[in-house]
């Protein structure tokens, strides 16, 4: 046959649930094919032989429409759990071999034949193997644990607080913008001027590139002179200096501090 064939749709369900219906109860079996009602028996009062004929077959029709349907499902309720049982049978006996097959003791020629080891040093069969420090094993694991998720909450926590310390800097509306963009690129009071040093992005110049962010960071570089070095060691050791005093003000107070220069 060219092509293929739909699978066909379950007549009978494996289990029913709270929406479905035993097809083959008498209950649904009645609801599904009612009998015909004595108002629509009109083959009786028809004067006409042809049509009281052509009734009485429509009548005959019905009925054995009704009694194919009754006996169809019933017998196809009646196969499905046959060829259940049939199934489970199986599956129990296929189980039941297996397990005896596993659990079977060592036949005698095995035994005999054996190479010489101990009977002590055989590997035993268990059902489950003995682990005589579970108890103590998993508490010293839910202990873990618990720390683990402590832990794991107060880095959380630390997180958000200091979300919420540099939020102040955020840039949320669009007065902070314009204010900010005035302030950044303001052509007269942020160029260097005889009281403070200019801060406008056009006077600052070229952002320092990884080259030179390398040289200064390098202590043993030779580059520059030996006030020039030292400068730089003292201000990276100021540097070093201050970052541990608000390391120890942070663990003091117990909250995030703000990274001023």
């Amino acid at each position: 046959m060219k092509g293929t064939l739909p699978v066909p749709r379950p007549v009978i369900r494996r289990k029913f649930g709270p929406q479905q219906v035993d097809k083959s109860s008498p209950g649904y079996l009645a609801s599904v094919t009612p009998e015909p009602i004595e108002a629509n028996r009109r083959s009786a009062l028809v004067r006409d032989q042809h049509v009281a004929d052509v009734l009485a077959w429509k009548a005959r029709q019905s009925e054995a429409r009704r009694r194919n349907l009754r006996e169809g499902l019933v017998e196809l309720s009646d196969r499905k759990l046959q060829s259940q049982r049939r199934t489970e049978a199986r599956s129990a006996k296929n189980r039941a071999e297996r397990e005896a097959l596993l659990y079977a003791p060592e036949r005698e020629d095995e035994r005999l034949t054996s190479s010489s080891v101990l009977h002590l040093e055989q590997p035993k069969k268990y059902y489950v193997l003995p682990d005589p420090g579970r108890e103590a094993r998993l508490a010293r694991k839910r202990e873990n644990l618990a720390k683990m998720e402590a832990l794991e909450e107060e880095h959380r926590r630390n997180a958000l607080h200091t979300l919420y310390v540099n939020a102040g800097d955020f840039i949320t509306t669009g007065a902070q913008l314009d204010a900010t963009i005035d302030r950044v690129f303001d052509d007269w009071d942020q160029f260097t001027n005889d009281s403070k040093p200019g801060m406008n992005i056009w006077n600052i110049g070229y952002p320092e590139t990884v080259a030179q962010l390398l040289a200064k960071s390098d202590q043993t570089s030779r580059r520059g002179s030996i006030n020039k070095k030292a400068t730089d060691d003292t201000n990276y050791n100021a540097d070093i200096t201050r970052a541990r005093m608000r390391k120890i003000a942070e663990e003091l107070t117990g909250g995030k501090m703000l990274d001023t220069p």
